[in-house]
């Protein structure tokens, strides 16, 4: 139990460490209050059933919710300590019941502590709107673990599926897996597995339904703009480069003409996902599972991007920490392979596999520090209270921390 507390503890203050005045002067984020709170506010219950961007989102629509019975104040705390809890729950949970999929604490370790220091992850930190991004990894790895020991706690993990299936349109990238886990799990796991495969296809075909029928004209359509080089340029700087030096470093490398040549691009992202391939062929068949919930997800992500920006998509994409939230993920999978291949390549591939994961030390140490989000506390604060002493119809607006973005509130 000791061991659980200092995980909790450690992990916390890492994840506090990378923007503690975002911790210590929440403002809201993006979708935190224009769509959940703004919603659940004017609309109750109903909202849980309301797709946003095309999908249903029950999780911050339930975090929303509870804050309505909250002190406006509080609201922007308790939108990023959801951000918070879902951020913290893939480390936690691989950390102590990892032990069958990572066998060795050491490497359990250093994924989880990978993962919370991912470079070019500014997006998805610590706010509610970008939580399903670590829903999906924490999924995932219910999926590819054994059960749970006792009925409740199965019961429990069959609920969270439910929900961080329903939470955005991950469960789809993942029904892939939750099939192949089923297909392949030994006659001890068979029904656990089945049963969570159900769970995430039901999840799966109501998204589907609502990206269909009801959200089919939520999502504008983007110029994409695609081309081999463009890929090769992407791959390049925000996934292996970025990993491997942070965005930071990366945005230096732009500078110079040399990085721009599209032979550079070429070889690096097909080194890259030269160590990926071997790693697939080495490791285990969780990391081919890893592998082919990353390789939708990013697929999906550049061909149909959610962006309020306008222009050629591809060629944004190839600005380090545009749409950062799309190569997560990939790079985690980038970490991994490496991972693997330093514990089970032939000697001639271990060595390098080795000495980059020394690199990707300085990836983490260069995008740790996140620039600051807030300036809107003082702000929301003032609104907050010009709220309270209005009359009942009035509207205020309350600024958010995302550029251009405000909730505006009705008084009931």
């Amino acid at each position: 139990m000791l061991g659980k507390i200092l995980a909790v503890v450690v992990f916390s203050a890492l994840l506090i460490s990378r923007d503690a005045d975002w911790v210590l002067h929440p403002t809201l984020w993006a979708e935190d209050g224009v769509i959940w709170f703004q919603n659940a506010y004017a609309k109750g219950l109903r909202v849980l059933l309301m797709p946003s961007a095309g999908y249903l989102n029950v999780f911050p629509y339930a975090m929303a919710l509870v804050a309505r019975d909250l002190p406006l104040g509080w609201l922007p705390g308790w939108m990023m300590a959801g951000g918070f809890m879902a951020q913290l729950a893939p480390a936690l949970y691989l950390l102590w019941r990892g032990a069958p999929l990572v066998p060795s604490v050491w490497a359990r370790l250093a994924i989880a502590i990978f993962y919370l220091g991912v470079p070019n992850s500014f997006e998805i930190h610590l706010n509610l709107t970008n939580a399903q991004w670590h829903l999906m990894l924490l999924s995932f790895l219910m999926l590819v673990l054994p059960a749970p020991k006792g009925r409740g706690r199965r019961v429990l993990q069959y609920g969270v599926l439910l929900v961080n299936g329903l939470s955005g349109p991950f469960c789809l990238f993942l029904a892939p897996v939750a099939l192949w886990q089923w297909r392949s799990s030994g006659p001890d796991q068979r029904r656990h597995a089945l049963i969570q495969a159900a769970i995430v296809g039901a999840a799966a075909l109501i998204q589907a339904l609502c990206l269909l029928t009801i959200g089919a004209g939520e999502r504008q359509s983007m110029v994409l703009g695609p081309s081999a080089t463009r890929l090769a340029r992407i791959l390049t700087d925000q996934l292996f480069l970025s990993s491997l030096l942070g965005t930071t470093n990366v945005n230096l490398l732009q500078q110079d003409a040399f990085w721009h040549h599209p032979l550079m691009a070429w070889c690096i992202a097909l080194a890259g996902l030269s160590i990926i391939a071997l790693a697939l062929v080495k490791g285990p068949s969780s990391f081919r599972k890893f592998f082919l919930a990353g390789l939708i997800l990013l697929a999906c992500g550049l061909i149909s991007p959610a962006s309020g920006a306008f222009g050629d998509q591809w060629v944004l994409f190839d600005i380090p920490g545009y749409g950062g939230r799309y190569f997560v993920i990939p790079i985690l999978i980038f970490f991994v392979a490496c991972l693997i291949l330093a514990g089970k390549a032939p000697g001639k591939f271990r060595v390098p596999a080795c000495a980059l994961l020394g690199v990707f030390v300085v990836g983490m140490q260069a995008d740790w520090l996140y620039p600051p989000r807030g300036g809107t506390f003082t702000a929301y604060h003032q609104a907050v209270e010009a709220f309270e002493k209005a009359p009942p119809g009035t509207q205020v607006s309350f600024p958010e921390a995302s550029p251009g973005w405000a909730m505006v509130l009705t008084k009931r």
